[in-house]
């Protein structure tokens, strides 16, 4: 017993006997067997009514859970960082200007996750599964891999609520997922109720499942308790529904989206069940005797390969895309670890600086916050401590080899993860190892150490709240080991504290930050954990004074006992909910993907054409929620497709999964590649400057522009742009991208007619011209023109002079093959040479060098009526043909073609992996075309050509994991038969224990 009503599973509780009355010598009314009927009822009623120490527990994890994430549970906002989304391009022209993001880590869930996500609703509500998305970099895998989690059952709020409302119920599952299974495991492994929900809320507020917000890693994470429960199971039970009922969480880690992670969990938890079978059984194995292992291990090894078959509809074309995306610079060395000074953010995760762009000191580790941080809290600290200090009662209270094993891998990774070294560098050579550790970066095995590092603090707990059954001898062996292990930690926390301050220093200062205030941060921080620390101490050892056998009994102890625990489990409760409540966004929901008056232009003028965007512009990405075919992206790319960028000037492959383009580059924008891939328009953040060759006007003194006083000068056309150029000191609200600080800018005719307009935040830079876009450029040269220039700002703007008027110097068109289109939120540029994405070519040559091709492609010199194919095929007629689009969606494009002679229908996507062609619903050949782009060979004729996602290795896959799906039924449904056959011809229904 715990002392304070609680009794952990297993564990044997007593009444007092109870004297029965010869039923033949008493004679009971009806009404007062009724009444003792009712007093049974209620008294066993009563018996069974939760402990106060484990409804406590219960309210720590909902405290936990609610407060961690707070009104996007409640709709008042949403748990995306789309608040640092619309802080860039023309959301900030669009109404969103001044905006500060409130966690400046987490981009890539709305550049990549949350669009797919959106999209992938979108299809589904639709009546649709969508393979694969169009929109982003010529195409990329959708629902056909488990990158995006789709599959996983943590993902289900995005089909059931509003996508903006969805994430903050997708982390709320996580949390139920990640508490419960825990839960399961430490109840099956003899903890208490209220250690193991203490063990779930460790785990469910660990850095690695807060920090990963929004990504698919934490999706796999939260089913690591889940599968150490099943395998615990199992080794317990030994029973075939055991063994198939471990396959599911296998399943979901693999569909889950990112396998190093799964692969960290199930080699762990390979490692967990040999050494529990090999501790259950080492009397067998000491005499050599194995047999009593085969089946077990057979069983363990089928609910994995059964886990696999679950996942292989995802996991097969997952494989079969991965050998052709471009994969660089993910090779790790045995150096690439976490900081050790990163282990702080245990206890203290604000320490190194905050996530908030409003606070005055960022994250200062050379790794990123998502990467580092390593929390697990103060007080669980504390725990972890007190179950190392308590070895032999740890043992005791555990299944035999799990005390052991908990403690040998928490300590195997934190070697891994913050020291490496020769351990690490073993693993990234050793075969079967090497593609989890070389190709991986080791601190994102944080999940598996949190899990490991949850079940200590579950078991520290279970040991300080039970009553201990006998006194130790003064100054024994173990209480020898407890203070060396108590000083031990006090004296590696002292170190760390003092050599963090020294790395807080030197990296506020390296990252060009205020060092004063970064070391205030990290004092500050530093003393919060140490006050919870100091509370978490004095609570253990309350608990380990009261729980004495001497003091057992008695009232005012128990007070003590329970106001101790209670207080661990509140703290650990608090801090949690703080961490989360302070890294966690928490986006206006009118910032979830807004729709600006860019995106309307281009959704009513795209067609089936595509855009490209300077990062200043429309961020990368995002084009996907809004249903708009961009050259940017964020996702993997097809390696030819991604040789073919190469080809634009300047790079546009920053990173290997990220397509984007440089603001104001013109080559760039008017690269050859862009007109190959169907680019019709460019989009220009209003400050990246105009394109064209400026006409400086002459300079006499400066005069000023007064906030809502019209200036008017003479300009000629044709006209993209004009400039003003400030000097001396700028108002505040015009050097920024203030809201309701603009400059206005109205062209017209000799006549008075009104030829364009323009209205754009300011920006300015003493010294620097101010470049306001219109859209005059289409006007003959030589039109005369006036410009009328309004300032919309708190004070007046000094600028350059012409004879007392502002000098406005004219952007003119160069014959450069842009044209501006429209001009608000964004400048957006028509691309004049840009051929149709899907076209015809009636010529065809064939070029074996991929350098060849990129370069010839890339230099223009290849006429539009061309296809160059990297393969021998027929040759093209040279005869014209007519092409139109009949359907364009995310896994089929049907076209007519009416060709005079034989020719290539080419489609300017990614589309080389996965997809297969039909004319006139015969199968026909997708030859490799326009380097990374495809092709179909067409005769003459009136032909309908149709190019359909279609991978023939994921129709086996889907199949095939159906087949296990129903096998694993099958097995349950099996030891129920065969038990209740057993029990008619009257041998006892015995189950299918091994």
């Amino acid at each position: 017993m715990t002392g304070i009503r609680e009794s952990s599973g297993g564990e044997p509780t007593f009444a007092p006997a109870a004297a029965v009355a010869d039923p033949g010598t008493v004679r009971v009314e009806p009404a007062a067997g009724a009444r003792a009927r009712r007093s049974s009822l209620a008294a066993r009623a009563w018996k069974r009514r939760p402990r106060p120490l484990t409804v406590m527990a219960v309210l720590g994890v909902m405290l936990f859970a609610l407060w961690g994430i707070g009104g996007p549970l409640f709709g008042t906002s949403t748990l995306t960082p789309t608040d640092e989304m619309v802080s860039n391009g023309p959301w900030v022209s669009a109404g969103f200007a001044g905006t500060v993001p409130s966690n400046t880590y987490l981009d890539d869930t709305y550049t990549s996750e949350l669009p797919s996500e959106i999209l992938f609703k979108q299809q589904l509500d639709d009546g649709k599964v969508a393979q694969w998305n169009p929109y982003g970099a010529g195409g990329s895998a959708l629902g056909a891999i488990p990158d995006y989690a789709f599959y996983s059952p943590l993902t289900v709020p995005f089909y059931v609520l509003p996508s903006w409302l969805a994430p903050a119920y997708e982390r709320l599952l996580e949390i139920v997922c990640s508490v419960g299974g825990a839960f399961l495991f430490l109840r099956r492994v003899s903890l208490s109720r209220p250690a193991a929900l203490l063990g779930g809320i460790t785990f469910a507020g660990s850095g690695f499942m807060v920090a990963w917000l929004g990504f698919p890693q934490t999706r796999v994470a939260a089913f690591i308790p889940v599968l150490f429960w099943t395998i615990e199971r199992f080794i317990q039970e030994r029973r075939a529904r055991d063994a198939a009922l471990a396959a599911l969480p296998v399943a979901a880690l693999f569909l889950g989206g990112f396998p190093s992670v799964a692969g960290y969990a199930l080699l762990t938890g390979t490692a967990y069940a040999v050494v529990r079978l090999a501790s259950e059984h080492r009397e067998e194995l000491r005499r050599r005797v194995f047999r009593p292992l085969v089946r077990p291990v057979l069983y363990l090894a089928g609910s994995l390969v059964a886990g696999l078959g679950l996942a292989l509809f995802q996991l097969i074309p997952f494989l079969s895309f991965f050998g052709t995306w471009m994969i660089q610079g993910r090779s790790q060395s045995a150096s690439a670890t976490l900081p050790v000074a990163s282990v702080l953010t245990m206890v203290a995760p604000w320490a190194f600086g905050t996530v908030d762009a409003k606070d005055p000191t960022q994250f200062v580790l050379s790794t990123n916050m998502v990467e580092a941080v390593s929390y697990i809290g103060a007080v669980a600290a504390v725990l972890v401590v007190a179950a190392i200090a308590m070895p032999r009662r740890g043992r005791a209270l555990l299944p035999v080899g799990t005390w052991v094993f908990v403690i040998g891998a928490a300590l195997a990774w934190i070697e891994l993860i913050y020291l490496g070294g020769p351990p690490l560098a073993l693993l990234q050579r050793l075969p079967g190892a090497r593609a989890l550790f070389e190709q991986n970066f080791i601190g994102r095995a944080r999940s598996i150490l949190g899990f490991l590092l949850a079940v200590l603090v579950a078991v520290g707990f279970e040991l300080l709240v039970r009553v201990r059954a006998q006194e130790e001898k003064a100054w024994s062996r173990r209480r020898w080991w407890a203070v060396v292990v108590v000083a031990g930690g006090a004296a590696s926390t002292a170190v760390m504290v003092y050599r963090g301050r020294d790395t807080m220093r030197v990296d506020a200062a390296a990252s060009g930050q205020d060092v004063t205030k970064a070391l205030h941060q990290y004092g500050s921080q530093i003393g919060s954990a140490a006050v919870i620390v100091a509370i978490a101490v004095a609570c253990v050892v309350a608990l380990r004074v009261a729980g004495r056998q001497a003091f057992i009994g008695r009232k005012q102890v128990r007070i003590v006992r329970f106001s101790a625990a209670t207080t661990l489990i509140v703290l650990m409760a608090v801090q949690g909910a703080q961490f989360m409540q302070g890294y966690y966004p928490k986006s206006s929901k009118a910032m979830f993907y807004p729709v600006t008056d860019t995106h309307t232009f281009l959704a009513d003028n795209l067609g089936e054409q595509r855009y490209a965007s300077s990062y200043d512009a429309i961020v990368f990405g995002t084009g996907t929620a809004y249903d708009l075919r961009s050259v940017n992206g964020h996702n993997f790319l097809n390696a030819d497709f991604a040789a073919l960028l190469q080809g634009v000037p300047d790079g546009a492959v920053p990173y290997p999964t990220y397509v984007d383009f440089q603001p104001h580059d013109t080559k760039q924008a008017t690269s050859p590649v862009l007109d190959l891939l169907g680019t019709k328009y460019w989009v220009a953040g209003p400050t990246d400057g105009v394109f064209g060759a400026v006409s400086a006007a002459a300079r006499s003194g400066t005069t000023q522009l007064v906030p809502g006083q019209p200036v008017t000068v003479p300009v000629t056309g044709p006209l993209r742009g004009v400039s003003v150029t400030p000097e001396g000191n700028v108002p505040w609200d015009v050097a920024g991208l203030t809201k309701g600080t603009t400059i206005d800018v109205v062209i017209h005719d000799a006549g008075g007619k009104v030829v364009a307009t323009s209205s754009q935040l300011t920006g300015a830079r003493a010294g620097t011209p101010l470049q306001v876009a219109v859209a005059a450029d289409s006007v003959p040269a030589g039109t005369a023109l006036t410009a009328t220039i309004t300032l919309h700002a708190s004070a007046p703007l000094t600028v350059d002079a012409d004879n007392g008027k502002p000098a406005v110097d004219s952007i003119d068109d160069t014959d450069d093959g842009l044209r501006v289109a429209y001009v608000g939120s964004s400048v957006i540029y028509e691309r004049l040479n840009a051929m149709p994405r899907i076209r015809w070519a009636s010529q065809s040559t064939v070029v074996a060098s991929q350098d060849q091709r990129v370069a010839m492609l890339a230099s223009g010199t290849v006429p539009d009526d061309t296809v160059v194919l990297s393969d021998p095929g027929p040759a093209a007629s040279g005869q014209p043909a007519a092409v139109r689009v009949l359907s364009d969606g995310t896994d089929s494009i049907s076209s007519t073609v009416t060709a005079q002679g034989s020719g290539y229908l080419v489609v300017a996507d990614a589309d080389q992996v996965g997809w297969q062609a039909t004319v006139d619903g015969r199968q026909a050949t997708l030859v490799k075309a326009d380097q990374g782009l495809v092709a179909v060979n067409v005769p003459a004729g009136t032909h309908t050509v149709t190019l359909h996602y279609g991978l023939p290795q994921q129709t086996a896959a889907t199949w095939a994991s159906g087949a296990v799906g129903v096998a694993l039924l099958a097995v349950p449904a099996g030891e129920w038969w065969w038990e209740r056959r057993r029990s008619r011809i009257g041998k006892g229904p015995v189950p299918w224990h091994l």
